[in-house]
């Protein structure tokens, strides 16, 4: 995307130091970063949510599917030869 690195944002401070002024200035950045927070916020939540989903259609799959009941087969049979062992 693009970066603002500390010069854009001294600029970018002082034009809206003059845009609004001294009395609005902490109003309306504190809007902003409501706005910012709450933004965020949905983008976890859109992120957590597709990681679900993809996870669901993962377990349809039928490659893993057979990858998860080889494994439980294999843990039975671990099991088994432990209890074989002790006497």
């Amino acid at each position: 995307m693009f970066s603002v690195g500390t010069p854009e944002l001294i600029v970018i401070a002082i034009i809206a130091l003059f845009v609004v002024g001294p009395r609005r200035l902490p109003e309306i950045l504190r809007g902003v970063a409501y706005v910012y927070k709450n933004f965020m916020k949905a983008i976890e939540e859109l992120k957590r949510e597709l990681e679900e989903d993809l996870e669901e259609v993962e377990d349809l799959n039928p490659k893993r599917q057979i990858e998860k009941k080889w494994k439980e087969i294999l843990e039975e049979d671990e099991g088994k030869e432990e209890e074989e062992k002790r006497p």
